[in-house]
This record gives C-alpha cells, structure tokens and sequence, in this order.
C-alpha cells in the first residue's frame, strides 16, 4: 500500500489480508525534510548587491523572498530533495532564470549576476534653425517607471495624437458610425448581439466591404520594455478562408519595413468576442524602438474584407514595466477626417461577417487571462552619444557619424555640419550612456530631406553721393556677379549663411558678414563704397554733371557732388518748395574736375530750415542740373 500527503515522505507498506479477516494498519509518516536556500544578487554595471530584488522559487512548493541592503536572500526551509525553477528580478535589471536541486543539505546558490537594462531615450526631435543651416536635435530622458499609459481610445480625436493611419477605402459608413476603413465608436449591435467597448465608452475598428480594403492603424513611435509582450482586447475571426488577412505588425526602423507578429487568418478558434485578448511575445524588441501596426488587409481580388474588426484597450507590458498609450499624449497623419464617431448608444448592424451572410458556419472561442506585474523605476546615467545616419542604414551602426565627442548631458545638442552635408534623407541616433559605459539601443529622429534649395541676394552698389557704381562685383562663396548700369546686381546661392564682398576699381571694397539666404526668397543687400584716397577728385572730368548729393534723406547736413569739364561760372543754389532760394552754395569760376559742396540744412543768414523737401540747382555754362532732396527732423 502506498501513503502520501503533500509536505511528507512517501511510504510503502506491504501487508497480507487473509480471507474473512480484518487487519489493522498504523502508518506513521515523517515530515519531508526542509534546507535553507540563501544567495547574493549583484548589479553587473556595479557589482555591489542589489537591494530590494524578488527571488522565486517554484516547484514542489512556491517561496519568495526579498534581498537586503547587501543583496543577500534566504529561504530558511524549503522542502529537501527537490528540483525548483527559479526568477530573480529587479528594478532596472533583466530578469535571471534557471533550475537549482536541492538535496537534503543547506544550498547555497552562490553569486547571481543580473544584467543592467539600458534604457534608451525617446522623443528624438531633428529640426532645422531658422537660417536652414544646423539640425537642432532635442529628446526626451530615458524613463523606466512609464506605467499606467494606456491607449483605450477614448480621447475625442481619432486616429489618436501621434498615430497615422493608411487609408484605402474612402467609403461612407457602413453601418451607423463605422466606416470601411479604421474609425472610433461606441457600442454597436450586429446581428443583434451587442458589442460593448471592454474599456471605456469607445473602441476602434472597421467594417467589412465589397471595395478593395487596405487599412492601416499605427502608433507611434516608442521604446519596448525590456521582457514585454504586447495585449490588445480584440473582437475578430481567426482562421479566415478567404485570403483576407488581420494583421498586427511591428517596424523597428520608423515604419519602412514591417514585421509580421500576429494574422488572425493564420490563428484557430473562429470569432472571438472580445472574450481572449491577443498577447505577444515582445522579448525580441524589448529597448528598441519600434511601432505597432493594425493592418486589414482584403484578399488578392481587391474586393474587400470579409469580417470586421474592432480592438480596444492596447498595451505593451512585461513583468517589470507597462508601457501604455494615453490618447492625451498620442498627431494624426490621415488622408481622411473626421474619423471619429462618438454615438456612445446601441447601433442595431447587420453581422460583422460576410461568410454569415452567405450562410457559412462559424466558430465561437474560450477565455484567457491577463498576467499583470510589479513595476521599475528610474536608473542612473552618465550621458548620451549621437550620430548621424542616412536614412535606411539603421541597422548599420558602422556608418553612423558622431556628433559629439564627449558625452552630452542635457537633452538638446546641434548639428551644425548641415550646410556641408551632400543631399539625402537624413536621421540622427541617440544612446543613453550608463554606468561601465553600459549604452542602450538607440533611438532614432524623423527623417530630414536635404536638398540643394536656392535663394538670392540682390540689391545695389552705390557711391557716396548715392550714384551707381556700374562694373562692381560682389561675391560670396566663389559666386560673383557684375553690377548693371544702375549699379544692380543679383546672386543666386544654396541656402544658408554668408560673408558677401563688394569691390569696383578706385573704391575700398566691402564685406558684410552674417547674411542669410532664405529658399526661395530675396535678401536685400545694398553697398555704398568709398573712393580710395579720394581718387575722383584728381581724374580729369569728362563730363560736366550734378551727381547727385549723400546721404539723401539728411540730417543735420549733406554732401553735394559735381563735375566741370570745361572752365565756366558755376552757380550751386538751394530752394525750397515754393521756389524760394535759400541758399547760395557756389557762385564763382571753377576749372576742370570733381567738386564737393556740404549743405548744413541753413540758410544764407545761418538760420535752420525746417525739415522739407529742397531742391538744389547747378549752373555751370550751358548745362543746368536741379535734383532733390529730403531735410529729416
């Protein structure tokens, strides 16, 4: 005969039983024999213990026990002689499994060493300054204690802050409130059955149709937990027969390429009412980031799905940390608008399958539950490192550029190498850095498209007395151009910051820095240049002209110039608008050359003019001159 009860030794007792007698038996069991456990668990980016990790063994019975301060643990009896799986875990670390025996002495399981996770930064931000000549990057630090983030779709905007959809099938409604295509509603009622959202007042989904459908809903993107797998309630058929397909897909290059994680039309069990959420592994993806995608995909004959699909109430979880999305914190990038129906009363619909129309039979499914876990918190770190990268070489570390040297520790750093960049699709990776120089995945911008993009500079060349300098040249970067016959001139350059020169024979030629070229736009840029060492006025004059005065508007005086070819009577007035003279500037012979004559804005008796438009008069021989100018206050 054999005795057993849990937490005793096992006994086997032989006994004969002659006939038309009973025999009494007493068996005294022992007590199963306990041992002590003990251990150390030590961080592997410090090497000291940790405080606070959770040690589980499970097997013939179940213990648990908390490490101290020095990462010491202990189960002072645990049943002897027996094999036990264990799990230790804690805040910051992955998580470390095996198998121990325990025989019928004292264990010690020695020194277990748990791997630092690295979390990664998120939020990576590229954008250019205003001058289009760096890439201000910006992020957000790396936060392990993000908990309690959901995404139920219950904020008023659809697809939700931050998601994208690709929409195929632009139709109407359906039924009431759900379109062909990905969309936010209440409860709605097919074939009479309601279908209650299983978080909240709404869910998301779409309706099957007789139209091509190809309908794409995308989070954003996000860093995986470490140990994660993802959940989402859904209410759909599994194992379609029509080529249809009900995808959930992850990308962990911002959504290029796609992965497969999860087809409905691959899985069994028929429909299921939101009865079995759908859970994935993660582990593959946990410190990357990536985006999760909900693909509805019709057969190869574009003639639209055959069964509905609704989700609600996603999340990225794992038994150290939750990542969920907030509808709060999620901009939507949609071709269509207005996606979001919020009727929260019962919608009478006709069945979510097209095969229940025709008449073929379906399958209804069981029920699973949900493992929920403690939660981490924050790690220390030392900084971040970033790179530079053309976009699709994500996966291809050995052609990153860095951009610091030394390790950043704010959470904004420049690129200012933008402008020497040749064209292409950029994108720019940031790692955190830890203690032990543990560094975490990276975590990757959005694209920037660099291209040659042009703008101008234009304006004038002048000289003092504001006539134009013909023939100057004024360049920048080693394009140059000629000023026209009114002194114009005009440069075409790529985009950016710029020192401009301007030159003409006989003047000191002028550099101005810090000139911005816009795209697509005009910088206005004009020159008044000095003659060298007043050359003009020791050339011969060919030609008896007012040229004009500098500076014009004025205050409190002006420079008039003029030339005399021939020697004559030259006579220099000043009127004002009624025609009054005001002012005898020169009234005498001069000979051949350049002159100059200073208006102080008085007239012939030293009194002040007002401010006004005057016009001055030069008479020199035959040839008779008269221009303006503008006294300011």
């Amino acid at each position: 005969m054999e005795f057993s009860k849990y937490g005793y030794i096992s006994q086997s007792v032989n006994i004969t039983i002659e006939e038309d007698e009973t025999e009494i038996l007493n068996v005294t069991m022992q007590p199963m024999a306990t041992v002590s456990v003990t251990g150390t668990v030590l961080a592997s980016d410090t090497g000291a213990g940790i405080n606070g990790a959770s040690i589980y063994l499970t097997g013939y019975q179940n213990y648990e026990a908390t490490s101290s301060a020095t990462g010491a643990f202990s189960f002072p009896a645990v049943f002897a002689n027996q094999e036990y799986a264990y799990t230790i875990m804690a805040t910051g670390y992955t998580a470390a499994t095996g198998t121990v025996i325990v025989g019928a002495t004292n264990f010690n399981m020695g020194s277990i060493t748990l791997n630092e996770i690295a979390y990664a930064p998120f939020g990576v931000v590229a954008a250019l300054n205003d001058t289009y000549t760096e890439v201000n990057l910006t992020w957000q630090a790396p936060d392990p204690t993000a908990v309690d983030v959901t995404e139920g779709f219950e904020g008023t905007v659809f697809p939700p802050l931050q998601w994208t959809q690709i929409i195929n099938n632009t139709g109407a409604e359906i039924i009431p409130g759900v379109l062909p295509t990905w969309c936010r509603f209440g409860t709605v009622n097919p074939g009479g059955n309601p279908v209650n959202p299983p978080e909240g007042n709404y869910q998301a989904g779409l309706w099957w149709d007789y139209d091509h459908q190809d309908e794409w809903l995308i989070t954003p993107a996000f860093n995986c937990p470490p140990m994660a797998h993802l959940s989402v309630d859904a209410y759909i058929y599994r194992g379609s027969v029509y080529d249809d397909h009900y995808y959930i897909k992850v990308s962990t290059d911002n959504g290029t390429n796609w992965t497969v994680l999860y087809d409905a039309t691959t899985a069994t069990g028929g429909w299921n009412y939101y009865a079995t959420p759908i859970t994935l592994n993660m582990d593959l993806y946990g410190g990357q980031q990536i985006k999760i995608a909900f693909e509805a995909d019709d057969p190869p004959t574009d003639d639209g799905l055959w069964y509905s699909w609704f989700i609600d109430n996603l999340y990225i979880g794992s038994a150290v940390e939750m990542v969920k999305f907030n509808g709060s914190e999620l901009l939507a990038a949609s071709s269509k608008a207005a996606l979001s129906k919020n009727a929260t009363v019962n919608i009478i619909a006709p069945s979510p399958s097209r095969a229940a129309i025709i008449g073929n039979r379906e399958i209804i499914p069981a029920l699973e539950d949900k493992v929920t876990a403690p939660t981490r918190s924050n790690r220390s770190l030392q900084g971040y490192k970033v790179w530079r990268l053309m976009s699709g070489n994500e996966t291809n570390p050995d052609t990153w550029t860095p951009i610091n040297t030394q390790l950043i520790t704010n959470l904004a750093t420049v690129d200012s190498a933008w402008t020497a960049l040749p064209n292409g699709s950029y994108r720019w990776a940031v790692r955190a850095v830890y203690t032990a120089n543990v560094v975490s995945v990276p975590s990757f911008s959005n694209t920037l498209e660099k291209e040659t993009q042009m703008g101008n500079i234009v304006g004038f060349v002048r000289k003092q007395n504001n006539q134009p300098i013909p023939g100057a040249t004024v360049s920048a970067a080693g394009v140059s151009a000629t000023t026209n016959s009114v002194g114009a001139y005009s440069l075409a350059l790529a985009i950016g910051t710029y020192s401009v020169t301007a030159s003409a024979t006989g003047y000191q030629p002028r550099t101005i820095d810090g000139v911005v070229v816009l795209p697509n736009q005009n910088t206005t840029l004009n020159f008044v240049l000095e003659p060298v060492a007043n050359e003009d006025e020791y050339l011969p004059a060919v030609v008896t002209e007012l040229q004009g005065n500098y500076p014009n508007p004025f205050n409190p005086e002006t420079t008039i110039a003029y030339s005399v070819k021939d020697r004559c009577k030259v006579l220099l007035e000043v009127y004002n608008l009624k025609g009054q003279r005001v002012r005898i500037l020169v009234n005498e012979e001069k000979g051949n050359g350049h002159y100059k004559a200073v208006f102080n804005a008085k007239d012939d008796k030293g009194n002040a003019l007002s401010s006004g438009i005057y016009f001055y008069r030069l008479q020199a021989g035959n040839y008779v001159s008269t221009r303006k100018m503008l006294l300011m206050e």
